[in-house]
């Protein structure tokens, strides 16, 4: 069961590569295998955007709506409360707006149907998750995200994730995989080690991009991945470490490889959701023997796959998950089949 996977976290987020690749009806899963096995910590959910809908507000492809038992605490916002369709008790207004409202935070009374909805940044979703734990101690925080928002998991919001792939990222299913699998590995780059870790943690709350060699070197800028051409001038043969806060893109690193030796180097990022590039650069980190290391490690629980797309395109289930598993050790569920049992 994928709920098995969980259990020794005390918050989840829910990630998707692309749009539509199943994240909702994992929720559910989760939230209906919760049900049956009699889950202790009460689920407090939420989202990185907006969740539960009938139809998808981009594609108008219909999605799955989400169920919740009596007891679940839920953060939505002020205009979709009359769309969740159960008995409330309102516990908190949290003064945190969005487009579609104050974010209200409730417990259900009855069970039924939700459309969940939260703050768009970080900061707003870490007001919610703390609201969430003074109401209830020993709730598991839930977060499904939104397109593009695979920072849901990370600024030590949440300890775990799954990360939800499919027909939706490409037509063509070897591109998908070898999309999925750079992810997957860069979630298994490690924590820093301890050596290191208070003096660089330290320096990134003084500035966005640093430089670790035969002196400690600050890049004072406001956005650390518009920076490469000033980080390659300062690294040289003795820049052992480089250190960012923020994300880490495709162009950021092949401008400061095209301008700095870094073979061999080590490039630390806040945590895996950060390193946004795609395979083929990821291949060329590995062959220059660049170390990746974290300052948050986030577990990467299970991998979901939906074969298929709201274009009409769909790959052979088998085919897909055959093609995951020769690559990761991962558990993978198809979210199209009955896997609760």
């Amino acid at each position: 069961m994928l709920i098995d996977r969980i259990r020794h976290l005390r918050s989840l987020a829910i990630i998707g590569m692309d749009k539509n690749a199943g994240k909702t009806t994992v929720l559910n899963h989760l939230i209906q295998e919760a049900k049956a096995v009699g889950f202790t910590p009460t689920l407090a959910l939420t989202s990185i955007g907006r969740d539960g809908e009938e139809k998808d507000l981009v594609t108008s492809s219909i999605k799955p709506k989400i169920y919740v038992y009596p007891g679940t605490l839920v953060a939505t916002t002020r205009d979709l409360l009359n769309r969740c369709d159960l008995t409330k008790e309102i516990l908190e207004t949290t003064g945190i707006n969005t487009p579609t409202g104050e974010v209200i935070l409730f417990r259900a009374k009855s069970a039924g149907f939700v459309e969940i909805a939260g703050p768009s940044n970080v900061g707003g979703a870490q007001r919610v998750k703390e609201s969430f734990l003074a109401i209830d101690p020993g709730c598991f925080y839930l977060v499904d995200g939104a397109l593009s928002r695979k920072s849901t998991a990370g600024h030590f919001l949440t300890d775990g994730a799954i990360l939800a792939t499919g027909a939706s990222s490409s037509s063509s299913m070897a591109k998908v995989v070898d999309k999925t699998i750079t992810m997957v590995e860069i979630f298994k780059s490690p924590r820093l080690e301890e050596e290191h870790y208070e003096k660089v943690k330290a320096s990134l709350e003084e500035a966005r991009l640093v430089i670790f060699g035969g002196k400690i070197t600050p890049i004072p800028v406001e956005l650390a991945f518009t920076a490469a051409r000033e980080a390659a001038e300062i690294i040289d043969k003795d820049s052992y470490l480089i250190a960012i806060k923020g994300v880490v893109t495709d162009s950021f690193l092949n401008s400061l490889m095209s301008g700095a030796d870094i073979k061999g180097k080590t490039l630390v990022i806040e945590d895996a959701t950060r390193l946004l590039i795609g395979a083929e650069l990821w291949r060329k980190i590995k062959s220059l023997e660049m170390k990746i290391r974290v300052l948050q490690k986030i577990d990467l629980v299970a991998l979901t796959i939906n074969p298929f797309s709201p274009r009409g395109l769909h790959f052979d289930s088998q085919s897909f998950e055959a093609a995951l598993s020769r690559r990761t050790d991962l558990f993978i569920y198809d979210v199209g089949r009955d896997y609760a049992t």
